[in-house]
């Protein structure tokens, strides 16, 4: 079957397409219109899928959309809803909110739509739980034939936290905690109070924690919410606004008396924030671990899948992990909403019969985008009038300038599906420079300076570098893990200020020519270890074309692009 997966509903929409069982394409539209978190309807996203296996829209054998509207309109009867619709197309909800409440008490899992035409071809689509397809994202990507999941976001429809167990192609879910006590608006209000944009800079909040003292505000933090050891967790509505989406503040005064003053986001980032985000930070993984042990105990299962855009934290994902609560913690390349056109589309083929993804070493492959051969390259250096130099040694040559000092954009292969650059559309730099941190920083990526940068390192000796539970892998940039303390000194660039690292482990059996130039690299300086950070400027999308990588690399601080088997340089 030819399954076209679609989200857009909340932040960076995408599209997906699943043949026979097997991911072939996906694509958020962020990068190819070129709007950061782009919320659009994923057109150009949905075209490139289609193009790459020459479908026509009329070929697919269904449409699978990560977010079930018939949730929100299935447990009252609302009246603006079910009065004369604004516009005819309005009864599609309107007659389904007038029957729904009126059925049994039951769940939704799915609901479909089939428009008939009089020739042979139909146009079928089938809306998916969004929690559930948070679910079918990291179980059927994982390749574990059983495993406990774990989903968690903001919120979708009605659901904040899920818990399910997934065998073979069935993904039950046990429990759920529904809006608005969400530990997702937790963190998202305390984003915003800190001067940034909630649903986008979460992480900033991560990586301010790692400056900061948990216990300074941990009391007043704790204060705004209460959590049991089962996992159930309940926000003091007293203090949040979250819930009232027309309000401009998720916190309410009473928040500001117990917190302080919220920051502006032109305001310097003091010690005080940085305390802030390391209380947040600190009770947000401590509700996430009780809500991983309730389901360890109640799973049974040996291998546990992360997911939702709560589940981006990944320190506490390198937690989990070292815990050793479960044997194996999965997370996908994308369990941000964006991974939901994938999960969509996955759970839709699983339930129509299609065969499961195979089991992959590590989980699938994330290289799922266009790709780009050295002619289309230099046919576009000619159009522009750019000379590059073809390349006899593309991992020898690049690990030399690495070596020298220079920051190289790294243009390889079709490109990485999700939120992190996975060693295809990366700026690479030398990680024993302590300077590279904040020469990258203020010179390419212009963001704040405290902000870390990844390490990359060769699968097979990751175990040498970082404190790791043996048999891990990190694939994605999914968990941070601590520098061996002997290490840190070696590679400081890519060292965060509590000694850990957001590390990717790199197998030679998923991406052999960056797997090659890591290898090339530490053969050449003794450190197998690259700093990898996403090919983008700040506030913009990772590039997707040789276009978008040529004007960035003209408009930053960037000193050398490889692009395929050819290296641009600007003097």
């Amino acid at each position: 079957m030819n399954i076209l997966g679609i989200h857009n509903t909340g932040i960076t929409s995408s599209a997906a397409l699943v043949v026979d069982g097997e991911l072939v394409f996906a694509c958020a539209e962020e990068r190819l219109n070129r709007n950061k978190y782009s919320k659009y309807f994923p057109t150009l996203a949905m075209e490139a899928c289609l193009g790459h296996a020459g479908l026509r829209l009329e070929q697919l054998d269904c449409v699978a959309i990560g977010w079930n509207p018939a949730l929100n309109i299935q447990s009252r009867f609302r009246s603006g809803f079910s009065e004369w619709p604004a516009y005819a197309g309005a009864r599609f909800y309107s007659v389904a909110n007038t029957l729904l409440p009126r059925l049994p008490e039951s769940e939704l899992i799915a609901t479909e739509q089939v428009f008939r035409t009089a020739g042979a071809e139909h146009l079928r689509l089938v809306h998916v739980n969004h929690h559930l397809a948070h679910c079918a994202n990291a179980f059927f990507l994982s390749g574990h034939p059983e495993a406990a999941i774990l989903s968690c976001d903001g919120y979708g429809e009605r659901a904040c936290t899920v818990w399910a167990i997934g065998r073979g192609r069935n993904i039950e879910i046990v429990r759920e905690l529904r809006f608005p006590h969400s530990i997702g608006c937790f963190y998202s209000a305390i984003t915003q109070f800190l001067g940034y944009v909630p649903d986008h800079d979460e992480w900033k909040v991560m990586g301010a924690a790692a400056y900061g003292d948990p216990g300074r505000y941990r009391s007043e933090m704790a204060g705004l919410l209460r959590y049991e050891a089962d996992g159930e967790i309940e926000l003091d509505l007293r203090y949040f606004d979250h819930f009232n989406f027309d309000s401009k503040s998720m916190l309410t005064r009473k928040a500001f008396e117990a917190l302080g003053a919220p920051r502006t986001p032109s305001q310097p980032f003091e010690q005080r924030h940085f305390d802030l985000a390391a209380a947040a930070q600190a009770i947000t993984e401590d509700y996430l671990a009780q809500a991983v042990n309730w389901l360890a105990q109640r799973s049974g299962v040996g291998a546990l899948c992360l997911s939702g855009g709560v589940m981006m934290n990944s320190v506490f994902n390198g937690k989990i992990a070292a815990s050793r609560r479960f044997d194996d913690v999965y997370l996908s390349y994308a369990p941000d909403d964006s991974g939901n056109s994938i999960g969509a589309a996955l759970w839709a083929a699983a339930d129509l019969g299609d065969p499961l993804p195979p089991q992959l070493p590590g989980g699938a492959s994330p290289y799922l985008g266009p790709a780009y051969d050295d002619a289309d390259i230099l046919a576009l250096l000619e159009r522009y009038g750019l000379n590059a130099r073809p390349l006899a040694d593309v991992t020898g040559e690049t690990a030399a300038l690495l070596d020298a000092g220079a920051v190289v954009g790294w243009f390889q292969g079709r490109m990485e599906f999700g939120p992190r650059a996975l060693g295809n559309r990366s700026i690479l730099a030398d990680p024993r420079r302590a300077e590279m941190k904040d020469r990258i920083n203020a010179a390419v990526k212009y963001r704040e300076a405290f902000r870390p940068f990844a390490p990359a390192v060769p699968l097979e000796v990751a175990a040498d570098w970082f404190e790791m539970p043996p048999g891990t892998t990190v694939p994605y940039m999914e968990k941070v893990f601590l520098v061996l303390p002997h290490r840190r000194a070696a590679i400081p660039a890519v060292v965060h200020a509590d000694g850990s690292g957001r590390l990717q482990t790199v197998d030679s059996r998923a991406n052999p020519l960056f797997h090659q130039l890591l290898t090339v690299f530490g053969e050449r300086t003794g450190v197998p270890i690259l700093l990898n950070t996403s090919f983008n400027l700040n506030g913009e999308p990772i590039v997707a074309s040789p276009t978008d990588a040529i004007r960035t690399f003209f408009t930053s601080g960037l000193d050398a692009l490889v692009m395929g088997g050819l290296l641009l340089r600007k003097r």
